[in-house]
């Protein structure tokens, strides 16, 4: 399947190669049988319009029901792919694809997988969000799909002390969101390489985000968001966080209106120690529970 070694990797690069490899076969999968089996046990999915499914016994039910791809051989191709620097924990994101008989092929969605490395060396999807495209991403000319920026020192710690770090991280960029907008916020946390599925191509960098997200002001709307579940490397590096949120604001009309939303986060803690976000997905909730 997409088993890599037959023991811990002994390098970041080589369990970055591993994690595209089990990307790649689990794209060759689901042409056949769906990727139902790269999921961890504990597996988390984001889709829209409903809470988030828990657990692979739950996903596997919804996709049953909820087909993503039909009609044609689905593919999974990420643009960007990345690991811990212990190599236990990695994600990536991209745009899923149809290929279909005597037709160009067409987006039909975009992605952020995290991956967690298990004891057999295989890399297992631990938690993902798939929103709905109608074009594939697209980076630019230059554009690396490794992390390019100077990563902290690793430091041996317990996953649990590392979460806790990124949800701290996570409830203040909440909290700036609150004070000072959406946009300054997700300006603010963004790391300088971030990736972000919105947008034509999607968003490659701090500039290009802060100019995508620059209209969304405080007066326009409020946004604000708590962390929930998550997990991290023990190499106190790299988490991702998993929460719901509530979006105020005002309809076509001028009234208000509020929604409900559920995202994935995913943190990397930079040389200055900081942590921000490398890539951050959603969608809509039913209600204020959950994610």
């Amino acid at each position: 399947m997409n088993r890599m070694f037959a023991g811990a990797p002994v390098t970041a690069s080589d369990a970055r190669a591993g994690l595209r490899q089990a990307e790649q076969a689990m794209s060759d999968a689901s042409a056949e049988a769906g990727f139902a089996d790269f999921l961890a046990e504990d597996a988390v999915m984001l889709v829209e319009g409903a809470y988030a499914l828990r657990g692979r016994q739950a996903i596997q039910t919804w996709l049953a029901a909820h087909p993503l791809e039909q009609g044609g051989t689905p593919r999974w191709e990420p643009v960007r792919w990345d690991v811990s620097a212990d190599g236990t924990l990695g994600y990536s994101v991209g745009t899923a694809t149809v290929d279909v008989d005597g037709a160009t092929r067409k987006a039909v969605g975009r992605y952020i997988c995290v991956w967690r490395q298990q004891a057999d060396g295989q890399w297992r999807v631990a938690a993902m969000v798939r929103n709905a495209a109608t074009a594939p991403m697209m980076p630019p000319a230059g554009f690396s799909p490794a992390n390019t920026e100077p990563g902290a020192a690793a430091r041996t710690l317990s996953k649990d002390a590392v979460l806790e770090e990124a949800k701290a991280a996570d409830r203040a960029f909440s909290a700036r969101s609150v004070r000072e907008g959406m946009g300054q916020a997700f300006t603010a946390w963004a790391a300088q390489d971030a990736v972000m599925l919105m947008g034509d191509a999607g968003l490659y960098g701090h500039d290009a985000i802060a100019r995508a997200y620059a209209p969304f002001t405080l007066e326009q709307l409020d946004l604000r968001w708590e962390p929930v579940l998550g997990d991290a490397a023990a190499s106190g590096d790299l988490a991702y966080t998993v929460g719901r949120a509530i979006w105020t604001g005002k309809d076509a009309q001028g009234q208000p209106k509020k929604d409900f939303l559920k995202y994935l986060t995913v943190w990397r803690r930079q040389a200055d120690g900081q942590w921000r976000y490398v890539t951050d997905g959603g969608n809509s909730n039913p209600g204020p529970q959950g994610p």
